[in-house]
This record gives structure tokens, C-alpha cells and sequence, in this order.
């Protein structure tokens, strides 16, 4: 069974890539506890706002569909904003959001199917059926409008998203060349498979919230967070026995397929993440 997308509207980002100088700054504030209204925000943190407009709101829905702040709203229009665990781990280890790892994490964040944004979640976790691996900019285009209706907002600022340094061009997950996209896929590096496999709990434990067992297959079809790793069967294999080797999860195959049970959650492994990092 596939499940719903629950993430961000494809209108959300009102026309603007995710700014990593914009995030950390929602990160130093949130660092504390922080509340104010936008125009409090925009005058504390930098980010830009205007009166119809700005980069605040769409920054704010950015930062909580990756997974490192919440941000709740008041009646008043002041905004409370705190760090997440992941968040919290960011900001000590990493609060310019510089590290290739640290923005791979942010892409595999917003890609979820639950908490993140819905065009992301579509063009990294549905499409390989549909696109492949490399398709025409129209044809990305006419999936996403496809599976998320009609919209002046798509694609946005996604193809941008993996052009522009200031963003997550580093990762290399999305490469956007004349009229050529181009998916790339997760580097098989083991110093990173800690960070892989919080993220990828977390996607379990948003998708399939009362399930410590599932066959693979399942929670794939549920979470997508295979597919939005790019990797074909060895890679994921690989990295199934190695979580099994670190004792975060049991694989058993002997029925064929394999039915994966949950032993650690993400938040027990957020304090690893940069652990195997030099």
C-alpha cells in the first residue's frame, strides 16, 4: 500500500530555494528558544521580508519540513521557535550547514513523505518508474503536475534548489543541465552510513509509526527512502548489513525477502552522525 504524501504544499516556498545562510541563521535563533512575528525574525536573524512577501515564512516551513526546528504560530502572529534533537546536533557540530553530509541529510529530510515537501518527496521518491534516471526538464515537470495537480508553482525553485551553492548544490542528488535532469544517488561512503541510517528510522518511524517488523518491500513502498538514496540493490544490501552489524537493525532472509526489525530509533542515533567523520 502506497501511502498519502503529507508534506508541504507545492506553493510553499512562494518562489524561493532553501538558503543555507537562511536556515542557519533560524538555527542560532532557535538555539535558545526563540519567539517573535516575522518582521521580529527578519530584523534578528537577516532574512529578508517584505510586506506581501519574503523569505521568512517560506524559510521557517523549510526548516521544520527538514527536521531541525518547529515553529509554532500564535494567534498574535509571534512565532516560537526551538530546535529540534537533529537541530541541536546541527548547531553544535555544524551551524553554517557547510558539511556535504550535514546538507544530504537536509535533501533526505525534505524528501520524506510525511513532514517534508510534497514535489521534493515526488521528483526523488516516485519517479524512477516514470523518469528513470535522467529525463527532459518537461517531462520532470509534467510528472510532478501529474501527481500533484496542476500548479504555477512547479517545479519552483526544486531544480534550483541543486544548482545554486548557496543551497545544496554540493550534494550532488539532482543535476539540472540545458534541458537534461540528471538524479544523482547517496555516496557509498561508511563514515556517512550513520547519518543515512537516522534519517531512513526516521522515515519508518513517520510512515509506519506501530511497526517494529516489516518486510522490506513494505516499508519501501511506504517511506521511498531507497529510492530517494539512488541506490541500486548492492548498495542497499551493503548497507542493510552494516546496520545489522552496528546492531540497529535484524535482517532476516531466510523466507527470501527480507523483513527488517527495528532495534534502535533515529533519535538514539542523531549523537553518531559525524562520529566516523575525520
Amino acid at each position: 500500500m502506497q501511502r498519502t504524501i503529507q508534506g508541504l504544499p507545492p506553493s510553499f516556498h512562494e518562489t524561493f530555494f532553501p538558503d543555507r545562510r537562511h536556515l542557519s541563521a533560524l538555527l542560532k535563533l532557535a538555539k535558545n528558544g526563540y519567539s517573535g512575528t516575522i518582521d521580529t525574525i527578519s530584523a534578528d536573524s537577516g532574512i529578508p521580508t517584505g510586506r506581501s512577501s519574503g523569505k521568512v515564512l517560506p524559510h521557517l516551513k523549510y526548516a521544520h519540513a527538514m527536521g531541525i526546528t518547529t515553529a509554532s504560530a500564535g494567534s498574535n502572529g509571534v512565532y516560537t521557535l526551538q530546535l529540534t534533537p537533529l537541530g541541536r546536533l546541527f548547531a553544535v557540530e555544524d551551524p553554517l550547514l557547510h558539511e556535504p553530509l550535514t546538507q544530504l541529510i537536509l535533501h533526505l529530510m525534505l524528501s520524506r513523505p510525511i513532514g517534508g515537501a510534497a514535489a521534493w518527496h515526488v521528483l526523488f521518491g516516485r519517479s524512477r518508474l516514470a523518469l528513470g534516471r535522467v529525463s527532459s526538464v518537461e517531462a520532470a515537470t509534467s510528472f510532478l503536475v501529474q501527481e500533484l495537480g496542476n500548479s504555477s508553482s512547479l517545479p519552483g525553485p526544486l531544480f534550483t534548489t541543486y544548482r545554486e551553492e548557496a543551497s545544496f548544490a554540493r550534494t550532488g542528488m539532482l543535476t539540472v543541465e540545458k534541458n537534461v535532469v540528471l538524479r544523482g544517488a547517496l555516496p557509498m561512503l561508511e563514515e556517512f552510513y550513520w547519518a543515512y541510517a537516522c534519517t531512513w528510522l526516521a522515515h519508518w518511524e513517520l510512515t509506519a509509526p506501530a511497526m517494529q517488523q516489516l518486510p522490506l518491500s513494505e516499508l519501501e513502498n511506504l517511506s521511498r527512502f531507497f529510492e530517494s538514496s539512488g541506490w541500486m540493490d548492492k548498495a542497499v544490501d551493503d548497507f542493510l548489513a552494516w546496520t545489522t552489524a552496528q546492531g540497529i537493525t535484524s535482517v532476516d532472509r531466510q523466507t527470501g525477502a527480507p523483513l527488517i526489525m527495528k532495534i534502535k530509533s533515529s533519535d538514539e542515533l542523531i549523537a553518531y552522525i559525524y562520529s566516523d567523520l575525520l
